[in-house]
């Protein structure tokens, strides 16, 4: 659990005492520190605040006020929670409170699995399967909260990304990934311009995202939020699967196991173009395969066999035709 320093703390018990005001509770709530963003240590934390009546999180963001990104997200978060209102299978965390300066935002706190929690340590690949069937009807359900339109496909992005880490990692890695990397260069020439499903998307959909609930799934932290294409989201789940061991028979093209593609779509019914989709999952693992090499990049355990896992299903990828 994150260690907060004194302004930390004292900033915290401030909040929640306001919340604990307006919830009308006689004593302030008692709390802990549940996680810290890497990006961002110094201005982002959340909080687990203890009830009665129920526990709750607490998202802080000192920076909030200037760019309105908590704001933006509770509000986002109000609309959600009315259009998620009785569909039985899928909703989002409930947003109870959002401070008048918005420096921070309450939610209820749910005690409940992630969707990656499951897909990293369950040794069942059919209970994997179907939180991968879950994730694809509780995604279908978000990407029809509006109409959808059409967007051409500009793969150039993915491409010069790649292109920009190879300079810096070791040179058996480069030359592979060099390899690789001309690969999708040749592939996106024949994908650039088609066009496909735009919708409102979640952002940063990966696993952590998605609360495995007694048959219903919940998602949370919408500050990513915008209309984008349809299938960044799908990738951004979907490629949590390389920590499932397998044989190499059982993967496909896009270095997804072909039976937790298959069930993820079996519940998302948007259209999607999958040579796009195909192209997209493989030009992010090789991003991240990528940047886990990079010189000045130190690995944990977890991330040196992350990386592992990358390179092998990257492999067995970039064979298929």
């Amino acid at each position: 659990m994150p260690t907060l320093t004194a302004d930390e703390h004292r900033r915290a018990t401030e909040f929640v005492a306001e919340f604990s005001r307006h919830v009308g509770l006689g004593e302030t709530l008692q709390f802990g520190c549940v996680y810290r963003s890497h990006d961002f240590p110094d201005t982002r934390l959340v909080l687990r605040l203890q009830g009665p009546p129920q526990d709750y999180a607490m998202k802080i963001d000192t920076a909030s006020p200037e760019s309105g990104r908590l704001q933006a997200e509770f509000d986002i978060l109000t609309r959600l929670a009315r259009y998620f209102d009785g569909n039985e299978t899928s909703r989002v965390v409930r947003p109870f409170y959002l401070s008048p300066g918005g420096l921070f935002f309450v939610s209820e706190f749910i005690d409940r699995p992630t969707a990656v929690d499951v897909i990293h340590n369950s040794k069942d690949d059919d209970q994997v399967a179907r939180i991968y069937r879950r994730a694809g009807a509780w995604l279908h359900d978000l990407h029809s909260f509006q109409p959808a339109t059409e967007y051409e496909f500009r793969p150039r992005w993915m491409t010069d990304a790649i292109n920009e880490l190879l300079p810096f990692v070791p040179p058996h890695i480069q030359s592979t990934g060099g390899q690789m990397a001309e690969n999708l260069e040749n592939a996106a020439l024949h994908l650039k311009g088609i066009p496909d499903t735009r919708v409102f998307s979640h952002g940063d959909f990966h696993g952590q995202n998605l609360i495995v609930g007694k048959g219903e799934m919940i998602g949370l932290d919408f500050t990513e939020m915008r209309e984008k294409l349809a299938v960044y989201d799908i990738v951004d789940f979907l490629k949590s699967d390389i920590f499932r061991n397998t044989h190499p028979s059982n993967v496909d093209r896009s270095g997804i196991l072909k039976l937790n593609k298959d069930m993820f779509f079996r519940r998302y019914r948007h259209p999607i173009h999958i040579g796009i989709l195909d192209f997209c999952i493989r030009g992010r693992l090789l991003k991240d395969w990528l940047a886990s090499w990079h010189v000045d990049h130190s690995c944990s355990p977890y991330e040196e066999d992350r990386r592992r896992r990358l390179g092998d299903r990257l492999q067995i990828a970039f064979q298929h035709r």
